[in-house]
């Protein structure tokens, strides 16, 4: 790790990737195509971050979706967000200018529970690709722990390089509990971040290590 302070793994949607308007924007042509009642931008709360079959039992039984179609509905749902919405998938305000400054002391890293194929569309949209070693996500739609994932972004960067820093050089930076649980469950530091899906009283209540508002403060933190 020559001059490099260790690894930062950034969950994609909602960290990086300002993903809800699509996500948002898929889910309802699906919704709307089936007469049943859209979704509103505070909704994308309830299932972005975990797969989405973990919530979707849940959350859309009772819009009428009958749970024996669930699949059917997810897979209706990413042709139509593959297809129109992913490939413009914006980078979150502040996001460019953080990762330019991490950059330069760490190594980065991207684990995120969207399919990897779709976050690799996902990721090069948003012009900032090349700031990051690995993408891991899961093959498929398999419904995968994240902690598993940050293990095997763990394995592929030792791979990478030879190497792997010790694991309190490393964080695990996302807006969800899943990712704060994934860190605390592989034994990384870990960064909430509040511009994303998820609340301070959430992150805080996973016990993250800190917790950032803005990407410039993500920045002070990691770099002090």
């Amino acid at each position: 790790m020559t001059n490099k302070k260790g690894i930062l793994f950034f969950d994609l949607d909602g960290t990086v990737a300002d993903s809800g308007t699509g996500i948002l924007a898929a889910m309802n042509h699906v919704l709307e195509a089936r007469h049943l009642q859209p979704l509103t931008s505070a909704d994308l709360t309830h299932f972005v971050g975990p797969p989405l079959s973990v919530s979707f039992p849940t959350f859309f039984a009772p819009r009428g979706v009958p749970t024996d179609e669930m699949h059917m509905f997810i897979a209706e749902y990413r042709k139509n967000y593959s297809a129109i919405h992913l490939p413009q998938t914006p980078l979150n305000p502040g996001m460019g200018d953080a990762l330019v400054e991490l950059k330069k002391t760490w190594r980065l890293a991207i684990v995120t529970s969207k399919p990897e194929p779709q976050a690799l569309i996902a990721i090069q949209a948003t012009g900032v690709r090349h700031y990051f070693d690995i993408v891991v996500g899961p093959h498929d739609d398999s419904e995968i722990p994240k902690a598993q994932l940050l293990e095997r972004a763990l394995r592929e960067m030792n791979e990478l390089h030879g190497e792997l820093p010790p694991l309190t050089s490393c964080w695990m930076i996302g807006d969800r509990h899943h990712d704060i649980d994934a860190g605390a469950e592989v034994g990384t530091h870990t960064a909430g971040v509040l511009w994303g899906f998820g609340s301070r009283e959430e992150l805080s209540s996973a016990g993250a290590t800190a917790i950032a508002e803005t990407p410039q403060e993500l920045v002070a933190v990691l770099n002090n």
